[in-house]
């Protein structure tokens, strides 16, 4: 319903996250959703994606699973969970065979680190949740959703 809401304003690129199924798949591109991330590399999921067109960044972790998304023609992945698997440390050294491959980590990523994440040549961007928890978006406490986001980028300068 939230992606139906807010692709239906139509000045947003909205997608959805931590799709797990074709199914999931399908509800979200039918309710407006322009591009699927998930936290790892379901084929079905993938396979699906890339035969209808709809852009997709799988989650990764080891090299066997970028080799899976290279070999469905992708170039961006996620890194997920990018803290826990040990961080930029380990993704510089999976990464570095895969060199035309661009990640976006995810997963304790905050302000204390993205700066460093975002050096790598190798990472296209980062995903934050840290700044937009659900308990604010559920207070509508949009404010401080905003003063949040504006802390990350001001610890990017």
């Amino acid at each position: 319903e939230a992606i139906k809401k807010v692709a239906e304003r139509g000045n947003m690129l909205v997608g959805a996250g931590t799709v797990l199924s074709v199914e999931n798949v399908k509800i979200a591109i039918d309710a407006g959703a322009r591009f699927i991330v998930s936290p790892g590399l379901n084929t079905k999921v993938v396979d699906y994606c890339v035969k209808n067109g709809i852009p997709v960044t799988p989650g990764v972790a080891t090299p066997t699973e970028i080799e899976t998304g290279l070999g469905f023609g992708l170039e961006v992945l996620k890194f997920f969970p990018a803290q826990a698997m040990g961080g930029l440390k380990t993704l510089k050294a999976i990464s570095a065979p895969y060199g035309g491959v661009r990640f976006i980590p995810t997963g304790g990523i905050n302000a204390s680190n993205i700066k460093e994440y975002l050096s790598f040549p190798g990472v296209l961007c980062c995903g934050g949740s840290w700044m937009v928890k659900s308990d604010l978006i559920k207070e509508h406490k949009f404010d401080t959703i905003a003063t949040m986001t504006k802390e990350a980028m001001d610890a990017l300068k």
